[in-house]
């Protein structure tokens, strides 16, 4: 893909999505933020050339939370880039436990508080707590002057809380992990599949999707279902049941809505936010 030519007031891209590596852009055409950073640094650089952009133009990088699966490169982007690292205090605690991250460069932490926004990149960000085994979890609304995103990503359910930030957001950025059928019937051992399915696990395409069905509107113009599962889940199998949540509902997506599931281990397109 060449590289973008002219300056945009918002962008994102996923440049991985699931559980081998979650990393998304978020910004403009000349600067911005990574969330989550949990596929290799040489990987993360790759990408963003892809789209037009370089490492020294991340101006930090916010964390969901500690699994591997979302920090993999921070010890890289943190000693040789030298990129800020926005988590709670919990998250942070996580990171620095970690046998891939513990020795990162602890002097790149910013500690943030959910619920207490700050800003970034020229952009107003504001972390809210999500249900999730991981300690201090959260996810994001990332707006600029117009347009705002919510990323919700590893979360067991919605509460109120992160249903408050899906709700106001113009794009939805929002975990359909598994088909409910695939994990029960499938080869996992039983204590991961009561863990997938737990409140502290992960959203089921059925759940994700009677929520969006239930709260859409037409100025919505992107749903993009992320973190699906390779073993339990398939692009087509999760769409189906979104389209279908809707139908039983009585309900249309309008047209100029964006509906798609990001690909795993592969990068996304590049979404325009206008």
């Amino acid at each position: 893909m060449s590289p973008t030519l002219f300056h945009v007031q918002f962008q994102l891209c996923s440049l991985s999505s699931g559980s081998s590596g979650n990393c998304y852009f978020v910004g403009s055409s000349s600067e911005g933020i990574l969330v989550d950073a949990g596929i290799s640094a040489r990987r993360i650089r790759k990408i963003l050339e892809e789209i037009g952009l370089g490492l020294s133009q991340i101006r930090g990088i916010l964390i969901t939370h500690s699994h591997i699966d979302h920090i993999n490169a921070l010890t890289t982007l943190t000693k040789k880039y030298k990129i800020p690292v926005y988590c709670t205090a919990g998250t942070w605690k996580g990171i620095i436990r970690n046998r891939k991250t513990f020795d990162l460069d602890k002097a790149m932490h910013v500690e943030i508080t959910n619920g207490q926004a700050f800003q970034l990149a020229g952009l107003n960000i504001e972390a809210f707590p999500v249900s999730h085994d991981a300690f201090d979890a959260v996810g994001y609304h990332i707006a600029n002057t117009s347009k705002s995103i919510t990323l919700a990503t590893d979360l067991g359910f919605i509460s109120e809380e992160a249903a408050s930030y899906l709700k106001k957001a113009d794009v939805l950025v929002i975990e359909s992990n598994y088909d409910e059928e695939m994990l029960m019937n499938g080869h996992y051992p039983e204590l991961l599949k009561q863990r997938v399915h737990s409140s502290m696990g992960h959203m089921c395409n059925t759940h994700t999707a009677n929520f969006l069905s239930d709260h859409y509107h037409s100025g919505i113009s992107h749903i993009l279902l992320c973190h699906l599962s390779a073993e339990n889940n398939t692009p087509d199998i999760a769409l189906t049941t979104l389209k279908k949540s809707f139908e039983i509902k009585g309900k249309q997506i309008h047209p100029s809505t964006i509906v798609k599931a990001l690909p795993r281990g592969a990068r996304s397109e590049l979404y325009i936010i206008e």
